[in-house]
């Protein structure tokens, strides 16, 4: 009796569940940058900020991807090329919290050409610029602190043409901040590394720092310099800029 009765659980326990469906937490403004051992710091291109579903699936990698913005508008027939996202992630299921981006040959989000993918013309290669991540295979980590959400997004998430994870510096958010501005981009997030995840809430927790005074983010789209987009790999221009702002592997200490 024993032996039938645990093969039907035993099938129950390897299924995941559907995903929950979920709203962007958001940052509130601040003037001027500042260091802190309490935060994380990291670049903000002003994209369109969005959580990218994945699966569920019977197996890693397998999964089918969905897109929704900051307004609950799914966009995943808007960006094709992050259809296959997917197999970038260690996992059966997943949710990222991210940023999608058509950039420059600098780097630098494209926001004419956003606005023109946004509105059914297809532009240069889009990227999906990940910070977060909010559900793992089945499990919610809302209340997990930021730190080990994001060590868990570093460990799942394999980075390509499409898709790339964001790094972030402890501590140095002014050095940080004067090479933002010093690249041209939009502004600097900073996150309470113990802090959790509050769907749908604008908080303190999260602040972000325009890089020009009055600009305040709107959630979506914000300026930036407008230039031709790169052919190809959108992640490998954003991935040269990275690699000259003052950014380290973030720290694997959790709590």
């Amino acid at each position: 009796m024993a032996d039938q009765l645990s093969l039907p659980l035993d099938a129950r326990a390897d299924l995941i569940p559907e995903l929950p469906a979920l709203r962007p937490m958001l940052p509130r403004p601040l003037a001027e940058s500042f260091d802190s051992e309490r935060h994380l710091f990291e670049p903000w291109w002003g994209g369109l900020r969005a959580l990218v579903y994945i699966g569920p699936s019977d197996t890693p990698g397998g999964g089918a991807v969905r897109i929704v913005d900051v307004d609950d508008v799914d966009r995943t027939a808007d960006f094709p090329e992050l259809a296959g996202t997917a197999v970038r992630v260690a996992a059966r299921s997943a949710i990222l919290d991210g940023e999608l981006v058509v950039v420059d040959v600098d780097g630098r989000a494209d926001q004419d050409a956003l606005a023109a993918r946004l509105g059914g013309t297809r532009t240069g290669p889009a990227a999906f610029l990940a910070f977060d991540l909010l559900h793992l295979d089945g499990r919610s980590l809302l209340h997990q602190p930021l730190l080990r959400r994001r060590a868990e997004l570093r460990r799942i998430l394999r980075p390509g043409d499409e898709v790339v994870a964001v790094p972030a510096i402890a501590t140095e958010g002014r050095a940080l901040f004067e090479a933002i501005v010093a690249q041209g981009l939009a502004g600097m997030m900073a996150r309470q590394r113990m802090g959790p995840y509050l769907p749908g809430i604008r908080s303190r927790l999260w602040r972000v720092v325009p890089a020009r005074p009055g600009t305040i983010p709107a959630d979506d789209l914000a300026a930036a310099p407008a230039e031709p987009a790169a052919a190809g790999s959108a992640t490998a221009p954003v991935l040269a800029l990275l690699s000259r702002l003052p950014l380290q592997h973030e720290p694997d200490l959790t709590p």
